[in-house]
């Protein structure tokens, strides 16, 4: 199912996203499995985030949640998975915390591993930090792909498309060409970046995104990009989105420059 929806209407969703994630990331131990639970309702109850999760779920790969939580569940030293795709982190992050859910797990059975504090006010930040942050961080993500691909029209009506880490939109009810690239537009997206790139308060981020940035400008105007460099650039990228969450508009510049190369990947 593909969403027909204007801004506005979008802006509102991730406002009341963003509200709920951040009930549940600041949570006391006591209180997060029911903050949990209206998290995954709020969730399960959205087109938009459920087509993004779907569109990262891969029907082949068979996930069984309840061995995972069995095998960290009461074990010290003993965490979840960590992917370093962002449509298997996605995934299996969706799986396991429904699997929760649905099954009324409480918080203090799976959280041991992570913290060597004794407190499980330590342990469930430890668990938020690993988990559920990244997994919001990717769900905003998702969001500030469709705001750029909209533009500035707050009432023209847009049909979302999510492909995995890809977000094509069609406004209007008009046909996607993905595959439309205009090379110039990159010089933009870069120009923006820099713009905005002091919002990024750690100085090697800032250097690292800059020279990645550029790195990744010069290969996309070359005659003959090749394809594993500019995947080997947006995976630097992608990695630095979820340490600079708060820098809103250089998050969303640098969303920009993955979603312009990755148009060159098929």
């Amino acid at each position: 199912m593909n969403d027909v929806i204007n801004k506005k209407e979008l802006k509102k969703q991730s406002r009341d996203f963003r509200t709920i994630a951040n009930r549940t990331l600041t949570s006391d131990f006591q209180m997060f499995n029911n903050n949990l639970k209206r998290l995954l309702v709020f969730i399960k109850s959205n087109h938009t985030i459920m087509n993004y999760i779907n569109s990262c779920i891969d029907n082949s790969e068979v996930l069984e949640p309840e061995n995972e939580y069995n095998q960290v569940c009461g074990t010290y030293g003993c965490v979840f998975e960590n992917y370093l795709s962002e449509e298997e982190e996605v995934a299996y992050t969706f799986k396991i915390l429904e699997f929760i859910v649905d099954n009324n797990k409480d918080c203090r059975s799976y959280i041991l591993g992570y913290s060597t504090s004794t407190k499980y006010q330590d342990k469930l930040k430890g668990f938020c930090d690993n988990v559920i942050e990244p997994f919001i961080n990717y769900i905003d993500g998702n969001y500030e792909r469709i705001f750029i691909e909209m533009g500035m029209d707050e009432n023209a009506e847009f049909k979302i498309i999510n492909n995995g880490g890809q977000v094509n939109i069609a406004k209007d009810y008009a046909n996607i060409n993905a595959n439309q690239i205009n090379n110039n537009d990159i010089d933009l997206i870069i120009k923006k970046i820099k713009e905005h790139i002091e919002e990024i308060a750690n100085s090697e981020d800032r250097l690292e995104i800059i020279d990645t940035s550029e790195a990744l400008q010069r290969e996309l105007k070359n005659g003959k990009p090749k394809k594993a460099i500019i995947k080997s650039f947006i995976t630097s990228l992608q990695s630095k989105l979820p340490n600079i969450a708060t820098a809103i508009e250089v998050s969303a510049a640098i969303t920009e420059l993955i979603n312009f190369a990755q148009q060159f990947l098929k």
